[in-house]
């Protein structure tokens, strides 16, 4: 696990405030980094993981500000409706809102204790939403996050994805090849049999009925029937997969571990690798349109596309590699 440099900055009366250590190398943080998204201005969006890191950006993620978190834990899932209502999700059943841009975030209660991989919204009704995570949790909201509610997910497993078509139809994967569906907004969810065993890690819909599962050894699922019936597509790549994301019915990426990123151009038909020229593991992608794109991970490396994927370019600063000893020659 790399380590950090930081800087201890040195105590005035009108530094009180910001006593204590700040992130020097890598820039803006070290923390890995679980999921990021943007708003549809394609300007403002945030970023989250571990260690309550929640960084916000408003120029399309080429400069980076962390916001103050009251929870000091992992931060796993990440919904963005527009530059001032976010949603976020976290270890021991935390969910976190802003009605303000970050400027200040509230802790909602969930009357749970489970880690909350991943949230999603349904696209026709913000004020509907859903949260996975540990030994089978899901828990749903009808006012924007305001107020949660359990649901009943019939198994164990630990769920790392969520998505919705709409506010009644959606999907949510995990771990023993686990594959939910429900057509009432999660009044009932179904397991869907024939899967296999591979831990299923993302979900996305690319229309009303159609959505692609992705997860490890280069596992990719299709439906186009809302998650009745699924079929395997070869991805050329035995490389695990921990997030996919289309913008429109024919246009998606999906990310991994070593830096790999997966483009398909007819619906998920065809997958083809593009060059990061980066290693670390890239645990969110996000696209804005066809040519826009973020992706982010480990070590709190953030990456940005201008051309659909065929070329990266890192946005954020500093070396990777481990430190063994720190040294102050005075205060």
């Amino acid at each position: 696990m790399a380590a950090a440099v930081l800087l201890l900055a040195i105590a005035t009366p009108a530094q009180d405030q910001m006593r204590g250590w700040q992130w020097q190398n890598p820039l803006p943080q070290g923390n890995s980094i679980n999921a990021i998204r943007f708003t549809s201005d394609k300007r403002h969006g945030w970023a989250v993981g571990s260690d309550g890191a929640v960084l916000s950006t408003n120029d399309g993620g080429f400069v980076w500000e962390q916001q103050e978190c009251p929870a000091n834990t992992t931060l796993y899932g990440l919904y963005v409706k527009d530059r001032s209502h976010v949603v976020i999700t976290g270890a021991r059943g935390v969910v976190l809102t802003t009605r303000n841009g970050g400027r200040r975030w509230v802790v909602r209660p969930t009357a749970i204790r489970d880690h909350l991989f991943a949230v999603a919204f349904a696209p026709d009704d913000p004020l509907h939403g859903w949260a996975v995570g540990t030994f089978g949790s899901i828990i749903a909201t009808t006012d924007g996050g305001l107020t949660w509610k359990t649901q009943s997910s019939h198994t164990s497993a630990h769920l790392f994805s969520v998505a919705f078509a709409n506010a009644k139809n959606g999907i949510a994967v995990g771990a023993r090849g686990t594959l939910l569906v429900t057509t009432n907004g999660g009044a009932e969810w179904r397991q869907q049999s024939g899967i296999g065993n591979s831990v299923l890690t993302s979900v996305g819909f690319a229309s009303t009925k159609t959505a692609m599962v992705v997860g490890y050894r280069g596992t990719i699922l299709r439906t186009d029937d809302s998650g009745e019936t699924w079929v395997a597509a070869n991805p050329l790549v035995t490389t695990d997969l921990f997030s996919v994301f289309f913008i429109d019915e024919l246009h998606g990426w999906a990310s991994g571990e070593s830096g790999v990123v997966l483009t398909t151009g007819d619906g998920g038909n065809i997958w083809l690798p593009v060059n990061v020229r980066t290693s670390p593991r890239l645990a969110s992608v996000y696209f804005a349109d066809e040519s826009l794109g973020w992706a982010a991970g480990e070590d709190g490396l953030v990456v940005r596309t201008d051309d659909g994927g065929l070329s990266w370019r890192r946005l954020t600063e500093g070396g990777r590699d481990d430190l063994a000893n720190i040294f102050f020659a005075d205060n």
